[in-house]
């Protein structure tokens, strides 16, 4: 049986909804990340912000990513590995952890990878977002194991909707 839950599916389908759908009926302590875009966190540039579950969820500088568009690997590497990291230490063992979304950005930064790869080695379901790109990480991530990975379609979301997470993740 499966432990952990991705979603995939084209841009815009309706994945991150579909979990904010689930996150509003369950009734556990959940830990994690959401990502998200904001425009006008630097004027006229798109940028990318993983907001901590339970912290304040404003996209700021604090939680910045990095800026669509723009090439600076080195920051952005740092960046997951301070934000993306400390969003996956619990003070307390949550009964589930989000991850919304993996992407990409995410291969080179090392330390934030092992802190994905050694969640899903462990005994806390996860429920996350899984981009549709080329990356040797999201390979191990949609490979691992105990993950299921679910294609997100215009005609399978409202079904899935209506699922409760228990029933999705002990699918």
């Amino acid at each position: 049986m499966k432990q952990h839950l991705f979603l995939t599916g084209e841009k815009g389908i309706g994945k991150s909804t579909l979990i904010q759908t689930w996150l509003s009926q369950y009734q556990g302590q959940v830990g994690g990340f959401l990502t998200c875009k904001q425009m006008g966190i630097q004027e006229g540039k798109v940028s990318v912000h993983l907001l901590t579950l339970g912290q304040d969820m404003v996209p700021s500088i604090h939680n910045l990513l990095f800026l669509c568009g723009e090439q600076n690997h080195q920051e952005t590497i740092k960046r997951f590995h301070t934000v993306g990291c400390q969003a996956l230490e619990f003070k307390t063992k949550p009964d589930l952890i989000i991850m919304d979304e993996l992407g990409p950005h995410e291969e080179s930064a090392v330390y934030f990878t092992k802190k994905v790869m050694s969640i899903l080695d462990g005994s806390v379901p996860v429920l996350g977002v899984v981009q549709k790109a080329a990356s040797n990480f999201l390979l191990h991530v949609a490979t691992h194991p105990k993950v299921k990975i679910q294609e997100v379609t215009v005609e399978n979301r409202n079904q899935l909707a209506h699922q409760t997470i228990d029933h999705i993740i002990n699918q």
